[in-house]
């Protein structure tokens, strides 16, 4: 019997990670099904595919290359539209979910139906080769810090999580319904902007309900130097000099502010102060510069200063201690899933 969650594996290459996802999933899964939306060039392999035809709890789903985030963000709306279950929750190929905490999240949305999502830290972590005959997880730290999001007022909610903005609500289980109209909203607005897109759904979810966050860990993420993230200065760079910038952060800011039910300018203000600031930290300016200079400064700094440097060096790495149910998945894992 299917549970109330399906798990969307959004795939763009990197096929060598494929293979691992879903043997990890055949392994450890009870019940939860798997939605595999793939924007790679390519099918995936013959022998994969058979392996995923084998296992009803998949379906896979191959859609036109993602060769700009305005179809990666397509694709993501008409997967979702798939979705027959109550919640949905993202990955990526490089993810390992810890099902008991997977479970335990399911658990308390069957509890407390006011509730819209609920999920946990995210562990980033490396892979070493010892002896050149077995592999270790290495290096845990945190990706994200623990954020409480279950306050009963959706302005609280914003102003808790704006202040300390990260990718969290996109990483948790989430209501399909919520998920639906956040990504119907963001695949039909700010063009290529993956910036505007990414920040538009998490707040989205986050002014929708109440999120139960969890402080232990709901997802090992191996952190890859040639991943996405890694690409990030690149793509802000073109982001701020695009000419539809501020056009598509007014817009960004009347769905948000109207959602919440506050005043135009009420989320741009925020969002400037903590989000979109944190590129002019290094600027000493005088007095309150206007919009123009604001677009010419963002440019000039991530053209200087961030364009050669490897994206994820940003992250705070905060170190983790492993409790015995973190231990004993990663033991699972270097066992029987890279090795």
């Amino acid at each position: 019997m299917y549970s109330n969650l399906t798990i969307v594996l959004l795939l763009k290459n990197r096929a060598e990670f494929n293979e691992r996802f879903i043997n990890y999933f055949n392994q450890k899964n009870s019940n939860h099904r798997l939605i595999i939306s793939d924007g790679s060039k390519k099918k995936l392999s013959s022998s994969l595919l058979k392996k995923i035809k084998k296992n009803k709890f998949i379906q896979y789903l191959k859609f036109r290359e993602d060769k700009s985030y305005e179809l990666f963000y397509k694709k993501v709306f008409e997967t979702v539209k798939y979705v027959k279950s109550k919640y949905l929750i993202f990955a990526a190929n490089d993810d390992f979910f810890i099902y008991e905490n997977l479970n335990k999240c399911l658990i308390y949305l069957k509890s407390n139906r006011n509730f819209i999502g609920s999920g946990g830290t995210m562990i980033g972590f490396k892979i070493e080769k010892k002896n050149n005959k077995e592999n270790k997880l290495t290096n845990f730290y945190s990706l994200y810090k623990y954020i409480k999001l279950d306050h009963n007022s959706d302005k609280k909610r914003f102003d808790a999580f704006i202040q300390n903005y990260c990718d969290l609500p996109r990483n948790c289980i989430i209501k399909k319904d919520v998920l639906i109209k956040s990504y119907k909203i963001s695949s039909n607005n700010f063009k290529n902007n993956i910036e505007f897109k990414d920040h538009f759904t998490a707040l989205f979810n986050v002014i929708s309900g109440k999120i139960k966050i969890f402080k232990e860990p709901l997802i090992l993420h191996q952190t890859i130097d040639k991943s996405e993230g890694s690409n990030r200065a690149k793509i802000l760079k073109s982001i701020f000099k695009d000419e539809n910038f501020f056009n598509d952060l007014i817009k960004f800011d009347q769905i948000l502010s109207k959602k919440l039910k506050m005043k135009k300018n009420y989320v741009i203000n925020k969002y400037y102060k903590h989000v979109l600031s944190n590129l002019l930290d290094a600027f000493d300016l005088i007095r309150e510069p206007s919009i123009k200079q604001i677009k010419n400064i963002m440019f000039k700094k991530i053209q200087r200063r961030i364009l050669n440097k490897v994206f994820s060096q940003r992250i705070s790495q905060q170190k983790v201690n492993l409790n015995k149910g973190m231990k004993d998945t990663i033991k699972f894992i270097e066992r029987n899933i890279i090795n």
